[in-house]
């Protein structure tokens, strides 16, 4: 909506502040752009570059411009969450106590490197980013903060388990 960008660029762009609420990859975003062109939201134009690869530019048409402001105005419904650690802590009962702390152990390490990650790139979004792109930026941090508190939560009833027994 802002300016005319390359498929890496968007994906670049979502990557920090919106990554938590999209599986954007450059997998999905590619045929999702061609989609767009093939409905004539967006038209694409071929850049030559000497000494690199030549780059796609992706502009928004009119079209596009209407249909992407009716989709945002769309009435929205509370949506599920999804998270396949906890979908499978559900099952905990049916796997050893060391494979639960173990599984426990290294969603944790995933979740503090990436609370890291975080960490690093906030004084960026804070400068850079606009004041809801910002917003959704921290709603991604609390989601990550969440998810270490209730690891955490079970590793303790883990462990607390084990000395019951």
């Amino acid at each position: 909506m802002d300016r005319s960008m390359t498929g890496y660029q968007i994906r670049q762009r979502f990557s920090l502040s919106f990554s938590f609420f999209s599986g954007i990859s450059f997998g999905s975003i590619y045929p999702a752009l061609k989609a767009l062109e093939q409905n004539e939201l967006i038209r694409t134009r071929l850049e030559i570059q000497d000494g690199a690869p030549n780059r796609k530019i992706c502009t928004i048409t009119e079209k596009g411009r209407l249909e992407f402001l009716k989709s945002l105005r769309a009435p929205l419904a509370v949506e599920r969450y999804k998270n396949a650690f906890i979908a499978r802590m559900f099952f905990f009962v049916h796997l050893a106590p060391e494979e639960r702390l173990k599984f426990a152990h290294q969603y944790l390490d995933v979740l503090d490197e990436t609370q890291k990650k975080l960490m690093d790139i906030q004084p960026q979004m804070k400068n850079h980013a606009d004041p809801f792109e910002y917003i959704c930026f921290k709603s991604g941090q609390r989601i990550i903060r969440d998810l270490i508190e209730t690891i955490q939560e079970a590793v303790e009833s883990l462990k607390a388990l084990e000395k019951e027994k």
